[in-house]
């Protein structure tokens, strides 16, 4: 019965992550036959927590109430609790939060890291006035679409960039998410249309334009923020180095990234990107700091980035991620 328990939940999550959803898909998210989840729902929908539509199968109010309410539950049953304390433990966490999954596998985890984020921020941030600093990338994008607008019932909020754009996709670049975040909330953006560059006087120039400085200023008074943690390599391409930095990084044994600098597995930085915003160190004055990101691939990244010390931060990860660090 406990595997069972686990099973239908695992179903009802994974519809809650992708619904509309066929059972086809379904079977092959969770890697089993169709037969066996085609039984599952006919259980779950004689209990009115699934409805099947034309599109594919849905949650009902009841199953995500259900959804819900299981998860401590659920997360007992299967040790998420221990990897959580064990995983705060060794990387010296002021909390942690993992879901089941990978996201290198399955995309669609980084939305349930998203939700955790929201229920983590609306339990630790500050209320009045926060100015939340928020960086780019795909994760970050998955949280801006997770975001309610019970954050900013007793607070004020408004998102900035943490740092210029990278020349990237404009759907994952900071300006955009912050856009949707604050969309989602019912609160206020600034945009900071400033590129990462390698020049630092060009970059000297650009910020006394004063609608650069203006969102630089707002910045710098920024007491959350939200950030990931990238592959070193994969984030020198997205941001489209010069072949003789990637040269130099792949020299220094570069692993990770964050706030454009560059560090080792010993969490020594090896490279920095000029200032265009906050940077590591800003960190330790902020009032909540949240760090997402997860996948196995970046388990090395994660478990350097927390050697560097950062400021005492919330992670919000995944089991792909966990078990790769803890297994070490």
């Amino acid at each position: 019965m406990t595997q069972e328990l686990i099973d239908r939940y695992s179903l009802l999550r994974t519809i809650n992550l992708m619904q509309p959803v066929g059972r086809r898909l379904l079977a092959e998210k969770l890697g089993v036959s169709e037969r066996s989840v085609r039984t599952d729902l006919e259980a779950l929908e004689g209990s009115q927590l699934v409805a099947m539509q034309s599109k594919g199968v849905v949650l009902t109010p009841d199953g995500e109430r259900a959804a819900d309410q299981l998860l401590p539950l659920i997360q007992n049953l299967t040790g998420i609790h221990k990897k959580e304390e064990a995983l705060k433990t060794r990387l010296g966490l002021k909390g942690c939060r993992i879901v089941s999954g990978d996201s290198d596998n399955q995309p669609e985890i980084k939305t349930a890291m998203g939700k955790l984020t929201n229920e983590l921020m609306q339990a630790d941030m500050p209320l009045g006035p926060s100015i939340v600093a928020v960086m780019g990338g795909t994760t970050m994008a998955a949280v801006a679409s997770t975001l309610t607008q019970e954050l900013s019932e007793q607070r004020q909020l408004t998102f900035v960039p943490a740092r210029g754009g990278m020349g990237e996709s404009p759907d994952i670049q900071a300006n955009t998410i912050c856009a949707k975040m604050a969309a989602r909330t019912d609160s206020t953006f600034q945009a900071l249309y400033l590129p990462e560059l390698a020049s630092g006087s060009t970059y000297a120039t650009l910020r006394s334009e004063p609608m650069i400085a203006k969102t630089l200023a707002t910045v710098d008074q920024a007491n959350v923020a939200l950030h990931c943690v990238g592959d070193a390599m994969a984030m020198a391409k997205r941001r489209q180095m010069p072949a003789d930095v990637i040269a130099t990084l792949r020299e220094r044994h570069a692993v990770g990234e964050a706030f454009g600098d560059f560090f080792d597995e010993h969490g020594q930085i090896v490279y920095q990107v000029p200032k265009l915003g906050l940077s590591i160190s800003d960190l330790e004055r902020m009032d909540l700091v949240v760090a997402v990101a997860g996948g196995h691939t970046k388990a090395a990244a994660i478990e350097a980035y927390f050697k560097l010390p950062p400021a005492p931060t919330f992670l919000v990860t995944d089991e792909g991620t966990a078990d790769t660090i803890l297994k070490k």
